[in-house]
């Protein structure tokens, strides 16, 4: 039957018990903990994901890929090693969510050529409603099974109190989740301290800012039996063995190139005239009101169209793809509203938006550092200057003494009330960054300094009634600024960052001291956040949420949307406060919760 079923006629699949949309670290928390705390005996959970699944192993990172390349720092021809564990420079694939047009007057372009002239062009590849001046210009998305966790930096740290002040959870059940999320995840602390350089920049700053203040940086990693290298927590991380490889566990199916388009309601606008000609109008789910039904989804390759029945629904879909999947489903502020209509379902849906702002430079670490490493009692013990020692004698043409498998490093200074920002001194390439052959890799380090946004209502992202973005869906336009509070406190994080870069080297041409483009963090939280709600509101089977409630928020502290018990969202997005920490940690321990509270329920 594939391919026979029209937007308008869409195929009625059998019911699950659990339907999830999004296949990235929190869809995957959700579908974890779900099955491993059901006692429900012929449980039935179905997750879809638009992207496609490129590696046999669900969500699997692509630093941990199996593509080869020679390392030609080495003699050796047999030393064939893993990608992007050793061309870090090649790594990442995003797709930016709203670009405003490009002028398209192109002055030497021939008088006979088509030219739309003064017009600008129409294009799903573009969004005509942006704004550039309010714009998130680095925010982009990555479409694949796993989500994000395919190509993320792993870092896990604990929130600061400062950055958790309107968390939903009291302090000891926050902390709770968050050490359950950092064992899921499988955070440790110690993978890279064999590596020369690690220990080599980290005891320069504590020299220079004393042994409390210079860390290991927590990330989601494993160093293998083969200690060159090192598996990168995914998606696959989270899921676990049991669950990670399709279909072993008949519980569990996960659908790759499965698109959401919504979610038909009760109250679904419809067509035709009597109630027996009549039938929902699937083009106007956005009109819909009323209970949570079906899962409108489209089956990508076989161009079919399925209505999927759940019990329990979770929109797992990224801090820009959830708000846009409730939107095109009636919820939140639509163009055509009065948006101070108290009547309106969600109005916090997309707003208190918040971003983190990055300031980035690269350095060469300093000749005395490099030079007779092997001799610098002060700065390596014994092991370390031992490795150096050993390279050198191996390969004595070479002048640097650092074996040319050595770790990168892995250091963070921790946020802190005085310095409110978090850290990242390492190497890592993203979409910036990139050394190429200007200097030896080795001598690299990135420092990548995160500033907080102060929360507010009128940061936010809408979506579109008219143009859509390059999957068909309505398309994101941003209205984001950073207060004059913000600005300060970014001018601080760069002269702090530009001191301590200072202490390790001098900056590589071309990557001088810079801010980066707004939303290239990719950490926007808010846009569907949470916010405490009376337990006894919670079971009732109307919930009567406080219009306050709804004004500040989409979901309760189970991460179940207001006035919908069987609708829950989860990622980035519902984080309610301003962070400067990568979020995805914060985000899972979220997802754990409700995740438990929805195994509770099937029970």
């Amino acid at each position: 039957m594939a391919g026979t079923e029209t937007r308008g006629d869409p195929k009625l699949v059998d019911a699950v018990d659990v339907f999830i949309a999004g296949s990235g670290p929190i869809g995957c928390t959700f579908a974890r903990k779900i099955l491993d705390n059901s006692k429900k005996s012929d449980l039935t959970v179905l997750m879809i994901e638009m992207g496609s699944q490129d590696n046999p192993v669900i969500g699997r990172h692509h630093k941990n890929s199996a593509k080869l390349v020679y390392q030609l720092n080495t003699a050796d021809p047999a030393n064939q090693l893993i990608r992007y564990q050793k061309d870090i420079d090649a790594f990442g694939a995003l797709q930016p969510v709203s670009v405003p047009p490009a002028a398209t007057y192109m002055p030497t372009l021939g008088a006979e050529a088509w030219s739309p002239g003064s017009k600008p062009l129409v294009s799903a590849f573009n969004n005509p409603e942006q704004e550039p001046s309010v714009n998130l210009p680095g925010c982009a998305v990555t479409r694949t099974v796993g989500g994000m966790a395919t190509h993320w930096t792993c870092a896990c740290p604990i929130p600061h109190p400062e950055e958790r002040e309107a968390s939903p959870l009291p302090k000891e059940e926050f902390l709770k989740y968050i050490n359950e999320a950092g064992t899921l995840l499988n955070v440790n602390l110690d993978q890279y301290d064999l590596s020369v350089r690690h220990n080599l920049v980290k005891k320069v700053l504590q020299n220079a800012y004393g042994e409390d203040a210079v860390k290991n940086l927590p990330l989601a990693v494993k160093r293998r039996k083969n200690r060159g290298y090192v598996t990168w927590s995914g998606s696959d991380t989270v899921l676990g063995e049991t669950y990670s490889k399709n279909g072993s566990d008949k519980r569990f199916t996960l659908l790759p190139e499965h698109r959401i388009i919504g979610f038909v309601r009760e109250n679904s606008p419809l067509i035709g005239g009597s109630d027996k000609e009549s039938r929902i109008d699937y083009d106007r789910l956005r009109d819909g009101t009323g209970a949570i039904k079906f899962a409108y989804v489209k089956d990508i390759i076989a161009d079919e169209y399925l209505l999927i029945p759940a019990k329990y629904f979770v929109v797992a879909c990224g801090a820009i793809g959830t708000p846009q999947v409730l939107w095109n489903s009636g919820f939140g502020l639509h163009l055509y509203d009065n948006e101070n209509d108290p009547a309106r379902e969600l109005p916090a849906l997309g707003r208190y938006l918040t971003e983190q702002s990055i300031s980035f430079c690269q350095i060469v670490l300093k000749r005395k550092f490099i030079e007779n490493i092997e001799e610098h009692e002060d700065l390596l013990g014994a092991e370390h200057r031992g490795r150096c020692a050993g390279h050198k004698a191996k390969f004595p043409d070479d002048p640097i003494h650092i074996p040319f498998s050595d770790p990168e490093p892995q250091v963070t200074i921790p946020y802190t009330t005085e310095n409110p920002w978090h850290t990242q001194i390492h190497r890592d390439a993203f979409s910036y960054g990139d050394v190429g052959p200007r200097a030896d890799p080795r001598l690299i380090v990135d420092l990548r300094f995160f500033g907080r946004q102060a929360v507010y209502e009128g940061n936010y992202v809408t979506f579109s009634n008219k143009h859509t973005d390059i999957y068909g869906m309505p398309q994101p336009t941003f209205n984001v600024v950073r207060k004059k509070a913000d600005a300060e406190k970014d001018s601080l994080m760069m002269s702090k960052m530009c001191e301590v870069a200072g202490k390790l080297g001098e900056f590589l041409p071309g990557s001088y001291p810079q801010f980066m483009a707004p939303g290239l963090a990719l950490h926007i939280t808010g846009t569907t956040r949470l916010m405490r709600v009376d337990e006894d509101k919670i079971e009732l089977e109307t919930q009567e949420i406080p219009q306050d409630v709804l004004n500040q928020s989409v979901a309760n502290q189970y991460s179940q949307v207001h006035n919908h018990k069987n609708l829950f969202v989860g990622g980035n997005n519902v984080i309610p406060d301003s962070t400067a920490c990568n979020p995805t940690r914060t985000s899972v321990a979220y997802a754990i919760k409700a995740a438990e509270y929805i195994a509770k329920k099937l029970t």
